[in-house]
């Protein structure tokens, strides 16, 4: 029994009777992490044509990182936003930032789900 609390505790649950698996939500990203990962990549975006889009088209990108916030890997296409050149100008721009900003706890959440849209 007493092995069992050990391993809940490890794995971010409490172990207790009571408990209601809220440990693994509440261990979530703030709720500005998004508006900083965009900040620190949106710089390094070199897309000319984002007056020419119809619309405003997201890609979505998954990026897996280290714990200091190094990515790791190529990032990955999740979901076109239908413009090849904006998905294209996206990836560069994730692998030239290189380093992930870290939360407000200190951690950077992984793998991470990156939208970005041509116009703000």
């Amino acid at each position: 029994q007493e092995s069992l609390k050990r391993m809940a505790g490890l794995a971010g649950a409490t172990g207790a009777a009571d408990a209601r698996g809220t440990a693994s939500q509440s261990a979530g990203p703030s709720a500005g992490y998004g508006a900083r990962v965009q900040a620190l990549v949106r710089p390094n975006i070199v897309f000319a044509d984002a007056d020419h889009i119809q619309g405003n088209p997201s890609a979505e990108v998954e990026v897996r990182t280290a714990p200091d916030g190094t990515i790791l890997g190529s990032p990955r296409l999740v979901k076109s936003s239908g413009v090849k050149a904006w998905d294209e100008a996206v990836l560069r721009a994730i692998e030239k930032t290189e380093v992930m900003p870290r939360d407000v706890d200190g951690r950077v959440p992984t793998p991470l789900l990156i939208e970005l849209r041509p116009k703000r």
